[in-house]
């Protein structure tokens, strides 16, 4: 007699498959862990259009540098940026930032902002820069591409988000990723084929940006 598999059954193997898949995989723990659904955690809201943006810890914030954001003379070279401001002097933070793919304006596809943290003394000259590094490709059906990044910072006050110029121009480029498989919050599984992916860097972008206070340099990340 042949053995059918229930349809029960198929659903406890997927879901054992998946766990599995989950367990094994690095970037997916790491990603659960920094940016996924947390109990009661805040929606991200968006921050004003201009000006010094004045950040919550733990209150994640949707912002934007497009082409109205004022720009100056970093070290690193002149840029674009915002300036955000936490609510006091902190001795270790993590910050979590997500990169939001955005329509390629000088070419085809999406393009994305390679983000550099500026810190600021109280006269606004710069005594730090912490590139956001390494980025990692977030790409999942129906959800918008994501560069997802932590970066761990000391005695702050004031940051500044831009970029460099050698970047713009340049691409985010993935390594291959293996095929994936994974269920969907709908129940439904989907999977998709081997993809390299490719990403010019711009001068403007979009970003969720969240700063969490820590108790010891270089934790949170």
């Amino acid at each position: 007699m042949m053995f059918r598999p229930t349809v029960q059954l198929l659903v406890i193997l997927i879901a054992c498959f998946a766990q599995v898949a989950h367990a094994g995989n690095p970037f997916v723990e790491w990603k659960e862990r920094l940016f996924g659904a947390r109990p009661a955690a805040p929606e991200a809201k968006d921050a004003p259009s201009e000006g010094v943006i004045v950040l919550g810890i733990d209150r994640p914030e949707r912002l934007r540098i497009d082409g109205e954001a004022p720009s100056r003379d970093f070290p690193q070279g002149k840029s674009r940026y915002r300036e955000i401001e936490l609510p006091r002097d902190l001795d270790n933070v993590a910050v979590r930032i997500q990169v939001i793919a955005q329509r390629n304006e000088r070419g085809r596809g999406n393009s994305v902002y390679k983000p550099v943290f500026y810190l600021l003394n109280d006269d606004g000259s710069v005594r730090d820069s912490r590139p956001a590094d390494p980025l990692y490709l977030d790409i999942r059906p129906f959800k918008p591409t994501r560069l997802l990044s932590c970066v761990s910072l000391e005695g702050v006050r004031r940051i500044a988000l831009a970029t460099t110029p050698d970047a713009v121009g340049k691409a985010y480029e993935s390594k291959a990723r293996d095929k994936l498989s994974a269920p969907t919050k709908a129940n439904f599984y989907y999977s998709t084929d081997p993809v390299k992916v490719k990403l010019p860097y711009a001068d403007t972008g979009e970003f969720i940006v969240e700063v969490t206070e820590e108790s010891e340099p270089g934790v949170g990340c």
